[in-house]
Order: C-alpha cells, then sequence, then structure tokens
C-alpha cells in the first residue's frame, strides 16, 4: 500500500494477482526466482484463444477536432515491438485457471515491489509499467488535441534519425502508454493486469530471468491465499 502526505493520507491499495502457471514452473520461481517473460510478438503466435491476440499493440489513433472549422486525423500505430510483458490476472478462479490449462498459480502481492525487481535482471531496459488493461469494442484512442497544421505534419520527423514525416510519429507522441494496456472487449473475461519493460533493442519472443528478490512479494498457492 502507498500511503501520499496530501491534506488527509490517501492510501494505495495494490491489487493482489494471479500469475496462472504449470506447478513446475511455480516450483521453480520460489526456487531461484525464474520467471519468463514473454513479447507482444508472441501474443499474436499463441496457439490457444485465451493466450492468442493478432492485433495486440496494434492501435488506432484519432484526433478530432471542432477548432478552425474542424478536424479529423486518422493513424495507425504500433507499439510492444521493444517490449517484454507479463501478464497476471486480478481475479482468481478456476475456469480461468483451466482455460490457460494451467494447475497453479503465483500471488503476487505487492505489484510495484515485484515489478521493480524484475527490472533489475533485464538488460538494456528503458522503462517500466504496470497496471490494468483496459477493455474497449475496437482499439481506438481519440483525442482533441486542437487544430494541428497539416504542413507541420508532413515536414521531416523530428526523430534523431529521421525516416519520414511528423505525420508516422505524431500519433506514437500523443498515445503514451495507453497502446500497451488496450485490448478488446471479448478478453475482459480475463481481467488482466500486466507489467511492461521497455527495452533498447528488439527483443526475443520472450526472455527467461531469474529475479529472486521477486520472491518477496509473492505467495505460493494454499487454502488462505485464494
Amino acid at each position: 500500500m502507498i500511503t501520499l502526505p496530501i491534506t488527509t493520507p490517501w492510501n494505495y491499495c495494490s491489487p493482489h494477482l494471479f500469475r496462472y502457471l504449470e506447478s513446475k514452473f511455480v516450483d521453480e520461481f520460489f526456487s531461484d526466482g525464474s520467471l519468463r517473460l514473454s513479447s507482444f510478438g508472441q501474443f499474436r503466435k499463441h496457439a490457444d484463444e485465451e493466450r492468442l491476440d493478432i492485433k495486440e499493440g496494434k492501435t488506432m489513433f484519432v484526433s478530432r477536432t471542432h477548432a478552425n472549422g474542424g478536424q479529423t486525423i486518422e493513424a495507425f500505430a504500433d507499439h510492444g515491438m521493444n517490449a517484454y510483458v507479463l501478464c497476471t490476472t486480478m481475479k482468481f478462479d478456476k475456469t480461468g485457471q483451466a482455460n490457460f490449462a494451467t494447475d497453479s498459480y503465483i500471488r503476487i502481492g505487492h505489484s510495484t515491489n515485484f515489478g521493480i525487481e524484475v527490472s533489475r535482471q533485464i538488460p538494456g531496459l528503458v522503462a517500466g509499467f504496470e497496471g490494468p488493461c483496459l477493455y474497449q469494442e475496437k482499439r481506438i484512442i481519440e483525442q482533441d488535441l486542437g487544430w494541428v497544421d497539416p504542413e507541420w505534419l508532413r515536414g521531416p520527423s523530428t526523430n534523431p534519425t529521421p525516416s519520414g514525416t511528423r505525420l508516422e510519429e505524431f500519433p506514437l507522441s500523443r498515445m503514451g502508454h495507453l497502446p500497451f494496456f488496450l485490448k478488446e472487449g471479448s478478453f475482459a473475461h480475463q481481467v488482466e493486469y500486466r507489467f511492461v519493460w521497455i527495452v533498447n533493442y528488439e527483443p526475443r519472443e520472450h526472455l527467461d530471468v531469474k529475479a529472486p528478490n521477486a520472491r518477496l512479494h509473492c505467495q505460493s498457492p494454499n487454502g488462505l491465499t485464494r
């Protein structure tokens, strides 16, 4: 729980999370902190429907305004091509566990401390995020950014290594972290809470790490921890 010193104490009660796994992988985690992180690319290749999401990381951005007579800018963007991910759920139930074909789980009691300990084992780490997924009918992020000069959008990219126009980088710079957590409503039953670690290289399909201190913020299955 995080306490903030404002006018009156404000308490943040972090959710308890469940990472469904086969029992042998749960045993390995509690033995030496072994943990496998996935990637957005891997999400698009899973064989089962619960894990398969061919649109993961793909987002449509819409800027719509009435200023200067009105303007609409639409763009598609890919996110997560430089990230590792760990998915958990905020709801434990036997049906959900069965849907993932697992027989055990790791219960994470303090998500932020857990995420930080795992971060220390990831090479080339740039930034990290955690939070619950946002479920929508379509993967669209809409904002009113005011009127934007079309000539400015057609100008060269401001990226240190220009590869196109500002129009290509414009949506990416405005969407922030949201695309990492945006999922279609058909997955809402998973009540997903995920960790995202941004790295400075193209990730492999998965990364195996050992984060023994992450175990301090977790519990193994027992009759009292559901």
